[in-house]
């Protein structure tokens, strides 16, 4: 997956986990987003499916508050949909039951219980 995240990866300074429902899960800033990034990264590929129906994004901002990109997770249909400003989405796909991709959901779902899926 490395091959397909955004040039802008070097830049981000704060994620926001938020639910693809629109509730904002918690954020991870510094160290700690670039530590969910490299997971990210690590995500082997594997063959989609059809579904999309992301339950999970991380929007990743600059230190000066920019945004930079965002990524929405489906782990039913095992696609990232990976959206650059201003560009549309490309879907890159991963595989769910990968070291990383499981710590990743991990992640999302050690914020708040109550906006669990």
């Amino acid at each position: 997956m490395r091959d397909d995240l955004p040039e802008t990866v070097p830049s981000a300074h704060r994620l926001e986990a938020w639910t693809t429902a629109g509730d904002l899960l918690g954020c991870w800033d510094g160290t700690e987003a670039a530590a969910v990034l490299e997971l990210v990264a690590t995500f082997p590929g594997e063959e989609g499916m059809r579904c999309f129906n992301p339950g999970y994004a991380i929007w990743a901002y600059s230190a000066d508050g920019e945004f930079l990109f965002d990524l929405e997770f489906c782990y039913r249909c095992h696609w990232v949909g990976v959206r650059e400003q201003g560009q549309r989405q490309r879907l890159v796909p991963f595989d769910p039951e990968s070291v990383p991709a499981k710590e990743l959901l991990a992640r999302f779902l050690a914020f708040e219980p109550s906006t669990r899926d």
